[in-house]
């Protein structure tokens, strides 16, 4: 009995394995591409010409650096899925080599087994026990089948043939495992790099939002309207603001005529010895309330 005769139809789950994949991994990363473009567009990158302050728009600037390299590892990650090269045999023998040479800590059982402990062999071993010919190693198989060959060279029986044949079988089989699993290792690296750069762009582009706001700026004086106006005690203060000392501690009608909300420039008009005056009205001075007309 031949693989081909034990499992036909896994053979064919395995040939489609890899497409699936890679039809996952665009679909996915053009779902990623699309959220992350209405993600931007909301983005007003205007914004960063207005932030003065040097903290601000160095984080501003990180945030986008960020977001970028994060959205580049997402495309490399996924390229490396869609144009996976294709095992092959020598492929498996030097994951083999290197994990004898690199491996001290491997159990006794798989040194007698002549294993290592290199996931996708043990996983071919494991997926293909059930076959006519048992699977050790990708050098063993490969050695068994050339010795194969060299037998039926020399020698025409049928049952030389049929090993040489379950040999060749096996090794075509175990490529397809080692592509499907190389393909679901890629993909899942894939899914692990996409919910990492996900996240940090969703957290760079909250930054870049909140960094790059602009400060609010006080309303201003649109047009003169009129307020009263409470006055300091504080005669040196007034002094400096070029208010008659006189004024100390009133409260004088008046009207905002320019500046804005936080200081406002007020004409008063004359209350007893206080002479009318304009002057910037800030916290120091006193206060404006708005009077209704």
């Amino acid at each position: 009995m031949t693989v081909s005769e034990v499992a036909p139809a896994e053979q064919q789950e395995l040939e489609g394995h890899g497409a699936s994949v890679r039809s996952a991994a665009q679909w996915l990363v053009t779902s990623f591409a699309a959220v992350g473009a209405l993600l931007v567009a909301g983005i007003q990158l205007q914004n960063v010409t207005q932030v003065t302050v040097w903290w601000k728009l160095s984080l501003t600037l990180l945030s986008v650096v960020v977001a970028l390299l994060a959205t580049g590892s997402v495309i490399v990650c996924a390229s490396r899925v869609l144009i996976a090269p294709v095992l092959t045999w020598d492929d498996l023998v030097r994951r083999e080599t290197r994990q004898l040479i690199t491996s001290r800590q491997a159990t006794a059982a798989q040194h007698l087994e002549g294993l290592p402990g290199d996931p996708l062999l043990l996983e071919l071993a494991a997926a293909t026990q059930m076959q006519p010919v048992p699977f050790t190693s990708p050098r063993s198989l490969r050695e068994e089948l050339a010795g194969a060959r060299e037998d039926v060279s020399t020698s025409a029986s049928e049952d030389l043939q049929g090993r040489m044949l379950q040999l060749e079988e096996l090794a075509q089989l175990c490529l397809r495992y080692a592509n499907a699993w190389q393909s679901r290792q890629l993909y899942l690296r894939l899914i692990k790099v996409l919910k990492r750069a996900g996240t940090l762009i969703v957290v760079c582009i909250a930054v870049f939002l909140w960094a790059s706001k602009p400060a609010d700026e006080p309303l201003k004086v649109a047009k003169p309207f009129p307020v009263q106006v409470f006055l300091t005690d504080s005669r040196d203060a007034l002094k400096a603001a070029g208010v008659d000392k006189a004024c100390a501690g009133m409260t004088l009608q008046g009207s905002a005529v320019d500046g804005d909300a936080t200081a406002p420039e007020v004409a008063t008009k004359p209350a007893g010895k206080c002479p009318a005056s304009r002057f910037a009205l800030t916290d120091t001075l006193g206060v404006a309330v708005p009077v209704a007309q």
